[in-house]
């Protein structure tokens, strides 16, 4: 697939704290990191299109192959893909419903992300819709037969977190329906030299570790054979996450710089973000 080098859908930043989200010509999310990197407040403005074409509940009937279904329609949408090595793959949070649900950042149009309290969730571009909507309604019956179409995010690491590209009604369903929907996230990920570089330095402390074990075993230490276990448990671990760790979000300089980013804010109520920093 063919990547602008300036993609239609873009992070760009203004100094050390200030940055936004571009979508084709229009700035559709204002965020400032607070002072100390306690969190980040966010500025939702209107403005953000669908990522993705509709999907109908018979389209979602037919049971595609969703992650290649995405793929193919990201190639020519207004999203964030540019030159480099992305991936798209399934994402399960790691709590449970309620949790998760705390997880969704719906204040509109400002909000808080908390990253002391160790926020790392998903952040809606617009409103979501009323759960008895007639769209959502649609999808809370597909949610409750398990055909429910996953969410499209994208990990932005300036958020720690993730912003929802598609999906909103989806996500309204299954916040109605009270689970975790499914979800596909796309990231920057490691090229195949940055993997082939990660992997030769994890095989050199594995060799490492492995010699300072056999030297334990000669001298007839007790444990060794548990630590020998607990050694290849922890570097299969290692080997298998390299090739789906994140990169950081490549950004853009921002046109205008701080003065630009100060005259977007002026759509945020009065005294946001409240942190002076």
């Amino acid at each position: 697939m063919t990547k602008p080098a300036l993609p239609r859908m873009r992070i760009e930043v203004a100094g050390p704290n200030r940055f936004w989200v571009r979508q084709e010509t229009r700035t559709v999310l204002l965020a400032k990191v607070a002072r100390w990197n306690y969190g980040v407040h966010y500025l939702r403005l209107p403005g953000a299109v669908p990522v993705l074409p509709p999907i109908t509940a018979a389209s979602a009937r037919t049971a595609p192959s969703w992650p290649h279904q995405y793929a193919s329609w990201l190639a020519t949408a207004p999203g964030p893909l540019h030159a480099g090595w992305w991936s798209l793959r399934a994402w399960q949070p790691p709590w449970p419903e309620s949790v998760w649900r705390r997880e969704v950042a719906d204040a509109d149009p400002v909000g808080y992300l908390d990253w002391l309290e160790g926020w790392q969730g998903v952040v809606p571009m617009r409103r979501l819709p009323a759960a008895d909507e007639g769209r959502v309604k649609a999808y809370r019956k597909l949610a409750q037969e398990g055909l429910l179409p996953p969410l499209l995010l994208w990990w932005i690491s300036g958020l720690d977190g993730w912003l929802l590209l598609d999906g909103h009604a989806r996500l309204a369903a299954a916040l109605a329906e009270r689970l975790i929907p499914p979800m596909l996230s796309l990231y920057l990920a490691p090229s195949p030299v940055q993997i082939d570089e990660a992997i030769t330095n994890a095989m050199w402390h594995d060799s490492v570790t492995a010699e300072g074990l056999e030297h334990a075993r000669r001298a007839g230490r007790a444990g060794v054979d548990s630590a020998v276990r607990v050694q290849q448990r922890h570097f299969a671990g290692v080997y298998a996450a390299i090739p789906s760790e994140r990169e950081r979000t490549r950004a853009w300089p921002l046109p205008g710089g701080v003065p630009a980013w100060q005259n977007a804010a002026t759509a945020a109520p009065p005294g946001w973000p409240t942190d002076p920093g």
